[in-house]
């Protein structure tokens, strides 16, 4: 009977990877993203407002981001699934009902934490179910970087439907039909089965945080200057995301063709997550680092430097880099943390980028509207140069030292030397 039991477990922890990724992919179903620019304008804001907004968002997820993934590691990821997507839920049904720039803020607002909710949380229990049935002698491929490729697939979709819509309906169908399928990420959590592994306790909270931020940075310089490199390099790549929409409203681009460029962009991105390990195995680690420096400061160069098609191709860098660079640096995190705090390490990285954010996103808005595109990607390439400088390159000299310490059993795909 206790076989039978074990094996009907196993079971459940092999469908909860299945069932996370089709999780991710709705949870970033958002069909008014491609066109996310000229909706918030359309209802009151101006780029720096739009900056202020997204700001705002980023501010919330910092004050939720690490209390979530330290409730998750406490009280199960499993049930802060559950409670993230509950809230993300509103976000987009309340728009159907409010108009306006407060209509915005409510949507923000219930995104920003259903999202440091489900952040870290997601990526701990599917990595935790995969080396739970690890000795069924599955072949595991990266979670990260199945979990991105779903995201990625999302935003494709979403996007593709975004014009669609637009082009045989109206933007009151698109935010109808997101403000359904909202929902669907909290049904399918409902049916995730929580995965065995160490907690931890809650006898001391303070303790607790001291012993992981203490890991974080003294357990070896990869660890910590991967954590940091999560933290701000991925800003270099995120400022382009919020300025591709008016690039493309300035060079004339039909707004019903947002959706397809956009899917084709996050398509691009989820297939290089999807073989960022090989890209790295090809290449090296420090030759992949060097690329990720060099790609996002080449796409600023070109951005609005050649007209449409040469813009289009510098996007392109940027998804590129990320979908490269979030999954080596966030797959290399993972290894090198236990899983007893995993949820909590993996907030901690999104903390530091989103309050990174909240800080210059609303300084590149108001260089941009005070001095227009060319001067704010002249100035968000020079930063993307300073940024290499500051994390990658002492990344790469920690690797050069061999100054790394690997908590998980599976192969370390970011090998130091």
């Amino acid at each position: 009977m206790s076989t039978l039991n074990t094996r009907n477990a196993s079971k459940q922890l092999e469908r909860n990877i299945p069932k996370i990724m089709v999780l991710a992919f709705f949870q970033v179903f958002l069909v008014i993203m491609p066109v996310a620019v000229p909706f918030f304008m359309s209802r009151g804001l101006d780029m720096q407002g739009v900056f202020a907004l997204q700001a705002m968002f980023a501010l919330i997820v910092v004050v939720t981001e690490v209390p979530s993934g330290y409730l998750a590691d406490l009280f199960g990821r499993r049930n802060t699934l559950v409670f993230g997507s509950f809230i993300a839920g509103f976000g987009p049904t309340a728009l159907l009902f409010t108009d306006g720039p407060m209509g915005l803020v409510i949507f923000e607002v219930c995104l920003a934490i259903g999202h440091s909710l489900v952040s870290g949380s997601d990526l701990a229990l599917v990595y935790d179910s995969q080396l739970a049935v690890r000795q069924r002698g599955r072949n595991n491929a990266s979670v990260v970087g199945q979990l991105y490729s779903s995201r990625s697939a999302g935003d494709a979709i979403a996007a593709v439907t975004c014009s669609v819509i637009l082009l045989f309906g109206t933007m009151e169908d698109a935010l109808l039909l997101q403000a359904v399928l909202a929902w669907l990420p909290f049904l399918i959590a409902l049916s995730l089965v929580e995965a065995p592994g160490s907690r931890l306790t809650n006898e001391s909270h303070r303790a607790n945080m001291g012993r992981i931020l203490r890991h974080l940075w003294r357990s070896g310089g990869v660890l910590r200057y991967t954590f940091v490199a999560l933290s701000i390099w991925s800003l270099t790549t995120f400022y382009a995301v919020w300025l591709l929409q008016k690039l493309w409203q300035e060079q004339g681009i039909p707004l019903m063709m947002f959706g397809y460029l956009w899917a084709g962009l996050s398509l691009l991105g989820g297939l290089c997550g999807q073989h960022a390990h090989r890209l790295e195995a090809r290449l090296g680690v420090r030759r992949t680092l060097l690329l990720l420096a060099v790609l996002p400061i080449v796409g600023y160069l070109t951005l609005n430097s050649g007209g449409i098609v040469i813009g289009l191709a510098g996007a392109a860098l940027f998804y590129v880099a990320r979908g490269v660079g979030v999954v080596v640096l966030r797959e290399a995190l993972n290894q090198r943390v236990p899983g007893e705090f995993r949820a909590t390490a993996n907030s901690l990285a999104s903390f530091a980028f989103r309050g990174a954010f909240a800080i210059t996103g609303p300084l590149v808005g108001f260089v941009f509207d005070w001095w227009g595109m060319t001067t704010t990607l002249l100035m968000l390439a020079a930063t993307s140069l300073l940024i290499f400088f500051g994390t990658l390159l002492p990344l790469i000299n920690a690797l050069k030292r061999g100054d790394d310490v690997i908590e998980d059993s599976q192969p370390c795909q970011m090998p130091a030397g």
